[in-house]
């Protein structure tokens, strides 16, 4: 639920996306995903973002997301983690071919949802947004996977990169659709894609003016929303401080930064927590997190 500045200040819930999707980097392997997210989790990220490596083939990007999984929670238990979507063009049977094998091990805590298709436009040698790249899923496919949340209980980390977006979500929350712990991720549209390329952005600039937006479309709402900039550096906004005063939590790391900031994903949640603090907002970890998130004020108090 939107919260004005001057309610009772409720603790924050960081999540660090970890994994970095410029063009020409080198992939991060098991190993360093699994060390990242145990360091974001140290550190006082109560949700991780992972990638995989995009060159595996279908069963073996399965086998790395579970082998990441189970050993991160083999370390930390009550973490909300969820991957990138895998290659393909069916939402359920090629994309997230992963979450049926996760849910079946036992490991599947959150699994992404992007509803609608959103264009992402690049600029093109004279600075024109002539191209650009598609994310997201349809709204059928979409609603697929709200099927799928809901025969599991996995909680859904629903980005949003437009306004239509948000119309669609506060339609299947109004209907009860979302399983608890389910969480709106606000994105905001900087200079750059997440693989560096400029771009004329998507959706609404980073402004306090566009949060405001958000959140009077959002009046009556109780699912929980993080903030985040994508191609752009959150903690060197405006936006950051701002959604900590409205009561929102923040998504930090190393992806959406598009290398635009040399801090590491673990120094990009020490930042947050700074912030916070800063704000009158304690950060909660573990079980205190999955709390805040499933709206459970009693884990807060």
């Amino acid at each position: 639920m939107a919260m004005t500045p001057t309610s009772h200040p409720a603790p924050v819930v960081l999540e660090a996306a970890i994994s970095p999707l410029r063009d020409g980097r080198q992939l991060q392997t098991t190993e360093e995903l699994i060390d990242e997210a145990r360091q974001s989790l140290a550190a006082g990220a109560g949700v991780i973002h992972h990638h995989h490596n995009f060159r595996l083939t279908r069963d073996e990007a399965v086998a790395q997301v579970l082998r990441i999984q189970r050993e991160v929670l083999a370390t930390f238990p009550h973490a909300c983690l969820y991957n990138d979507y895998l290659r393909g063009e069916q939402v359920m049977a090629e994309k997230n071919a992963h979450l049926p094998a996760l849910a079946h091990a036992g490991l599947l805590t959150m699994a992404a949802l992007d509803p609608g298709l959103t264009q992402f436009a690049v600029l093109d040698e004279d600075g024109l947004p002539s191209r650009h790249r598609q994310g997201g899923a349809d709204y059928a496919a979409a609603h697929e996977v709200v099927a799928f949340a809901r025969r599991t209980g996995a909680a859904l980390s629903i980005g949003i990169y437009d306004p239509s977006n948000l119309r669609w979500t506060l339609a299947y929350e109004a209907r009860g659709m979302f399983p608890a712990g389910s969480v709106i991720k606000l994105y905001f549209g900087g200079q750059y894609l997440i693989n560096g390329a400029p771009t004329a952005g998507f959706g609404l600039p980073p402004t306090r003016q566009s949060l405001d937006m958000y959140l009077s479309m959002m009046a009556g709402s109780t699912l929980p929303w993080v903030v985040s900039i994508q191609g752009g550096v959150l903690l060197e906004s405006e936006l950051a401080r701002y959604a900590l005063e409205r009561g929102g939590h923040l998504r930090v790391g190393i992806e959406d930064m598009a290398g635009l900031n040399p801090m590491t994903n673990r120094e990009t949640v020490e930042a947050a927590a700074a912030l916070a603090a800063e704000v009158g907002r304690p950060v909660a970890t573990g079980a205190e997190a999955k709390a805040v998130l499933r709206g459970i004020r009693a884990a807060a108090a």
